[in-house]
């Protein structure tokens, strides 16, 4: 039985709360299934420049995650978000996750939160603190 803090029954993409005609991009081996259900759920194809909704991408390296970081953060709307997928704790190429924190903090970034996508990776997502975000036109 799903309790308010079990989320077993719902999908990565789900977890991910990506929506439907979102603009993302996705990068690196984020795997063929998690490429197809993102796709079917924005409707459309990823997208490769201008401002993004979105983006996932799977990093194999701290070194990948902080240019991930640099890469992405000028393109991620105020109000759109940036995971980072990693291996997962005892997989080869593990990355401790809160390693990434300071370097998106640098870059005016904050994490909120974390999931399990499968057997061998999680993501960890960044988003614009509200405190920073732009006023939009309508205040």
């Amino acid at each position: 039985m799903a309790t308010d803090t079990d989320y077993t029954h719902r999908s990565a993409v789900q977890k991910l709360g990506v929506k439907p005609d979102q603009r993302v991009e996705v990068a690196g081996d984020v795997g063929a299934a998690l490429r197809r259900d993102l796709k079917e759920v924005i409707g459309r194809g990823f997208v490769r420049s201008g401002e993004l909704d979105g983006a996932v991408v799977m990093v194999e390296s701290l070194e990948e995650g902080a240019s991930a970081l640099g890469e992405y953060r000028p393109r991620i709307r105020d109000d759109g978000y940036l995971w980072i997928l990693t291996r997962k704790r005892g997989q080869d190429g593990y990355i401790n996750q809160m390693l990434l924190v300071p370097g998106a903090k640098e870059r005016g970034l904050i994490d909120n939160k974390t999931c399990s996508i499968d057997d061998a990776r999680s993501g960890i997502r960044f988003v614009v603190p509200r405190a920073l975000r732009k006023k939009d036109s309508q205040g």
